[in-house]
């Protein structure tokens, strides 16, 4: 490719020294033609009327070459599947309603570097271009660059995200943090845009940056502003209390003037896009969380780029300027229910069990955004993961000890034993399907006594593996106890090999002890048949 430098040679070697054009080419070792092709531009000038104007633009000006007609050598084959199976995967995003979840054109190269290929962004770019045709141009607003101090403000803003937790699709949505001075970006996602999930982000937040930015910016939403009078806005209850709580003023921008909060509006497209446009699938709410926050640190760290080369510097600076801040703020409502015959509450169709001893009582709840505690007497009775989408029941077999001791075969086709763990649901079908009361007896042991599901599960695992084939409900809680006290204390044992040892022996005694149990068990019903045969 010719450059500038030589085409300046070579008019200057034809015109002043009188070199010949195979002359010019053997000395600059460029092609003869492309030499007779600069000589003859040269030579157009000297014959247009403004021959000063022609020469300059000549000498002054790049080369331009047409590459219209230029194939491309890297973009092919497999390089060029996988972009446009990218591009496929957009259509069918826009076509489900995940048009915000689309890939860009840095993401698609962020993709296909990350996969192994050695491609030129702008190279992408153009192929993403060509691909969907080309757009009129279009004008552009210009915006004026303001400056904020360290830890002075930091904005928020929702945004709506769809994934797939565990095969089905949820429209979720994401809380937004991002500070004016470093762009440093935070975010948590929640089922509703309510006010709890408004209160508990921002407890999340603060509590996850340990301290408090002096201003917090919000536009116009309905979580933070109560009412409009005249031209006042009127903070809601759950902000007074959060600014109150966590010491901070707050500032509202003004209506249709998202500019004010500049920030945080491209973080939650960002944010969104970096996190989910690849991986939209997800077993739980938790595990999208963690990929959310993942995803944010990764923003926070990252260089390379001139907007980039100082954010952790200035991220930095943002955490030490921020207000101290030591507790956390309880983000629940109040609520009261009365317990119907099922023993449950019910919340928006939903129900969730109590204990069957406050059936037709009066019951405070602690309602939170993922879940519900149930208070009575000022202790507390219950704790239930909340049920968003179609009204379900959330029912817990050892709220329901009371009534299945007095019927027991109850415990066979109840939704209670449908809802807990798999393993217990087994335990209960090989060992206690002929009797349910000795399984009732053993919940309501392993309540009282502070036992979990997972305590029971453990002991009787560790009886099968001993070799116990029949294993009964004062087997489990024994070892139950055996397993707990084996457990090291550090304010009794110090010594790693002295607690091992005293482990060793607690367990070995219980076992010895469980084996001449079942011994007795086994002869005593050896004896039995006999007296019965003769």
């Amino acid at each position: 490719m010719i450059k500038m430098v030589d085409r300046q040679q070579i008019i200057h070697m034809y015109r002043t020294r009188g070199y010949s054009k195979r002359a010019i080419a053997r000395e600059l070792d460029i092609n003869r033609k492309t030499v007779s092709k600069v000589i003859a531009e040269y030579e157009a000038t000297l014959e247009s009327s403004d021959q000063d104007a022609s020469l300059e633009t000549l000498l002054t000006c790049a080369p331009a070459y047409d590459s219209s007609k230029r194939s491309r050598r890297v973009i092919t084959g497999v390089l060029q599947d996988l972009i446009d199976d990218c591009l496929h995967k957009n259509v069918q995003k826009r076509s489900l309603g995940l048009k915000k979840q689309c890939m860009l054109g840095k993401d698609i190269y962020e993709f296909v570097v990350g996969k192994g290929f050695r491609v030129s962004y702008s190279g992408v770019c153009k192929y993403i271009k060509e691909s969907k045709g080309s757009k009129k141009d279009q004008s552009s607003e210009a915006f004026i660059r303001g400056y904020y101090p360290p830890g002075e403000a930091c904005e928020f803003d929702w945004g709506e995200v769809k994934l797939y937790l565990s095969g089905k699709l949820h429209k979720l949505y994401m809380a937004v943090f991002t500070f004016s001075h470093s762009n440093g970006r935070y975010a948590w996602l929640f089922r509703h845009q309510d006010t709890l999930a408004f209160m508990e982000s921002h407890r999340n937040f603060f509590s996850g940056i340990h301290g408090v930015p002096a201003v917090m910016v919000y536009d116009n939403m309905r979580v933070a502003i109560k009412e409009f009078v005249g031209a006042e806005k009127r903070p809601t209850d759950a902000l007074l209390r959060l600014s109150n709580f966590y010491r901070y003023h707050y500032r509202f921008c003004n209506v249709r003037a998202g500019w004010e909060k500049g920030h945080v509006e491209r973080s939650v497209e960002y944010v969104r896009r970096k996190a989910f446009c690849v991986n939209l699938r997800f077993n739980t709410l938790e595990d999208a969380q963690t990929q959310l926050t993942a995803t944010c640190e990764r923003i926070n760290q990252e260089v390379g780029s001139p907007s980039t080369n100082d954010k952790q510097v200035s991220l930095a600076a943002d955490l030490a300027a921020l207000n101290h801040c030591t507790n956390e703020m309880g983000c629940f409502e109040w609520d009261i229910f009365k317990v119907d015959k099922w023993s449950t509450i019910c919340k928006q169709g939903s129900h969730y069990s109590v204990p069957d001893t406050l059936v037709g009582k009066m019951v405070d709840v602690k309602v939170y955004s993922e879940r519900l505690v149930v208070v009575h007497n000022k202790e507390k009775q219950a704790v239930h993961e909340r049920i968003y989408g179609t009204p379900g029941w959330s029912i817990k077999l050892e709220h329901y000890l009371r009534t299945l001791l007095r019927k027991p075969g109850a415990v066979h086709g109840s939704l209670a034993l449908r809802q807990m763990p798999k393993q217990i649901q087994e335990l209960f079908n090989r060992q206690f399907a002929d009797k349910p009361k000795d399984f009732v007896f053993l919940l309501q042991y392993a309540h009282d006594h502070g036992f979990t599901d997972q305590d029971i599960v453990m002991a009787y695992q560790d009886l099968r593996k001993r070799g116990l084939r029949n294993v009964s409900a004062d087997q489990i809680k024994t070892l139950m106890h055996a397993l707990t006290e084996s457990e090291p204390e550090s304010s009794t044992v110090k010594h790693p090999q002295i607690r091992e040892e005293q482990s060793a022996d607690i367990e070995e005694g219980a076992f010895k002890i469980l084996m001449d149990l079942s011994q007795i068990m086994d002869n005593q019903g050896t004896f039995k048949n006999n007296n019965y045969k003769h």
